[in-house]
């Protein structure tokens, strides 16, 4: 394909606007105005009264549920999406080039959905400012004030390498970006000499090192810490919580990357920019990531009934009795079984409307990996003997839970939709401009 004709085909998304595009935007804002609704019904109703959380220890309640668990989920795909775009730079694969952009802005948006969440499970916004205005005291008794600081510490990062990254393509192209934005683009290019782009490209590849270097240390570090260094919960303590975490962040990531990667590639006929090999090596990378879920869960089973302590040896016992448990075993075994018969038999097996099914059937499995997570270990508040003290706790999303969850997806897709008419989905070579 010539420099031109691929030039053509990317922005031909900002440079017309069909009717399937127009059905979409209605749908999405439709389902962003209901999200609304039902998020001011909550802040009327007050949080506690219209979902299935509850005070803890002697109300056999449970303080945290879906909107935590979704939190996990949400800050899980944004690690793994800026990480698979940090890796393209740094280790200069030029193949998956063409799913970074897409990345990116997995990133920035999940980021926001993140925090989204975490105002939800507050019940009041100002409730998030007081944690930030006085962090360096709640940072002490409170895992909500560690976890704002490593979304604003990524959000930033994230922001800065996604800006950086557009300046030059902004510039050499913005005579075929939509007018409308010029303010946008002129805030974004503010200062701009061509100079600057050998040095802009150091100082990418210098941020993509950094996110690298920060993403098992946060996705595998702080968050698991903030949970398993808790003594009063022993259903999250785990020496191997931090890696276990780790690869379900980037499992659920690359499915997340995956699923929106190839909605684009059919909306706009991408099938040669977006190449079948792409998907091939993606459902390798997914497979392996998948398998090493499923090893990190026998290794949780195992620990937790051969001769473990009294109260994580019933916890563990309480997790198998729960369907949700075993909907997720199923869904990872059959993911992976599916996905080494597509690496295996590619002929056969392999078709990218079956990759994006176990895709799909991966997210939903490592949010519901999530969301027991989080239950689990409020359901046994205490290790002995407090445990005599306190009944065990009980939790059910409610509708309204559910729908302000899956507004929050609404929301990514909405953020999608508007992206697909602002920058390029995928990254031009400025200097091939005519």
């Amino acid at each position: 394909m010539s420099t031109d004709v691929f030039e053509d085909r990317i922005l031909y998304p900002l440079e017309h606007t069909s009717k399937r595009y127009y059905a979409l935007l209605a749908i999405f804002s439709l389902g962003t105005v209901l999200f609304l609704l039902a998020w001011a019904y909550q802040l009327n109703a007050g949080v506690w009264a219209v979902t299935g959380i509850g005070d803890w220890g002697i109300s056999a309640g449970v303080p945290w549920g879906l909107y935590i668990g979704g939190f996990v989920w949400w800050v899980g795909l944004a690690h793994g999406g800026i990480a698979i775009s940090a890796a393209v730079r740094v280790i200069d694969i030029d193949r998956f080039a063409p799913i970074a952009r897409v990345s990116e802005i997995l990133t920035v948006l999940a980021l926001s959905m993140a925090a989204f969440n975490i105002v939800l499970s507050m019940g009041r916004p100002d409730r998030i400012f007081n944690t930030i205005l006085w962090w360096p005291a709640t940072v002490h008794h409170s895992p909500l004030a560690w976890d704002i600081a490593v979304i604003t510490l990524y959000l930033v990062l994230s922001l800065t390498y996604l800006c950086l990254s557009l300046r030059a393509e902004i510039a050499a192209f913005r005579h075929r970006l939509p007018t409308v934005f010029s303010p946008l683009y002129s805030m974004l290019t503010i200062g701009y000499s061509k100079s600057e782009d050998e040095k802009i490209e150091q100082i990418l590849w210098w941020l993509a090192v950094a996110i690298l270097a920060l993403v098992p240390l946060l996705s595998g570090g702080v968050v698991p810490w903030l949970f398993s260094l808790i003594a009063a919960q022993p259903a999250w303590y785990g020496a191997a919580a931090g890696a276990a975490m780790l690869t379900e962040s980037l499992t659920s990531a690359l499915a997340g990357v995956i699923i929106i990667t190839a909605i684009f590639r059919y909306a706009y006929d991408w099938e040669d920019v977006i190449e079948d090999r792409i998907f091939r090596d993606l459902a390798v990378v997914l497979a392996f990531l998948s398998l090493a879920t499923i090893w990190f869960t026998m290794h949780d089973i195992l620990t937790g009934l051969y001769t473990a302590p009294a109260n994580i040896g019933a916890l563990t016992g309480a997790m198998l009795e729960l369907p949700f448990f075993w909907l997720a075993v199923v869904g990872l075994v059959v993911s992976v079984v599916a996905l080494f018969l597509m690496i295996g038999w590619p002929d056969r097996f392999f078709s990218i409307p079956a990759l994006v099914a176990i895709s799909v059937i991966l997210s939903v499995t490592i949010l519901n990996k999530k969301v027991m997570f989080i239950v689990e270990g409020l359901m046994f508040p205490t290790a002995p003997p407090l445990t005599n003290l306190y009944p065990s706790g009980s939790y059910s999303p409610t509708l309204l839970e559910w729908w302000l969850f899956i507004g929050t997806i609404v929301l990514l897709g909405f953020g999608f939709l508007i992206a697909t008419k602002v920058i390029p989905m995928v990254e031009l070579d400025p200097e091939e401009v005519n």
